[in-house]
């Protein structure tokens, strides 16, 4: 906005700036003039405007949140399942890789898991399940795992660590004493 001042002299655009950059909305911010002039040229009622607002934010949010999803899972690299040279991998069936690609066993709570020597593959359609874009579905929470079950970067738990006299501790699941 234009430094828009109102009969108090408050300024306008400054204050929006403020608090656009407070509630982290950086689409509003962008778009509120816009907004506003349309709003003014088509006599839309303060509620009108805020819904136009808000809306206008909201889908912003939905259109960037799979791709926070899919930085947030940390994924080594960007696959898809459409990707996999399955002329490479021959032993895998198409038809059970497409099947995993429903994600049934995801709302049948179920885990997938890709055993086999390295270069097979199984990074790859790890990758291309958790994918946050795949067409048609509800955006889920995924978290690459890398070896012993921990993300990348992560150091091990205490627990996975050496103990007293460089001996390791068992973990309290193992059975014995």
């Amino acid at each position: 906005m234009a430094s828009a001042k109102t009969g108090s002299g408050r300024n306008l655009a400054a204050e929006l700036a403020y608090l656009t950059r407070v509630l982290k909305a950086p689409s509003l911010a962008a778009s509120v003039e816009r907004l506003a002039e349309r709003a003014r040229a088509e006599s839309w009622s303060h509620e009108e405007f805020l819904a136009a607002c808000l809306q206008r934010e909201v889908a912003a949010r939905e259109s960037h949140g799979g791709e926070a999803r899919i930085r947030a899972a940390r994924f080594p690299a960007r696959k898809g399942l459409e990707d996999f040279d399955f002329d490479h991998q021959r032993s895998l069936k198409r038809e059970v890789i497409a099947h995993l690609g429903t994600l049934d066993f995801v709302a049948a709570r179920e885990n997938v898991v890709f055993l086999g020597p390295p270069g097979t593959g199984k990074t790859h359609l790890s990758i291309g399940l958790g994918d946050a874009r795949l067409p048609g579905r509800a955006p889920r929470r995924v978290r690459h795992r890398g070896r012993m079950g921990r993300p990348p970067g992560r150091r091990p738990h205490r627990r996975e660590t050496a103990g007293r006299a460089g001996q390791t501790r068992p973990h309290p699941g193992a059975g014995g004493r």
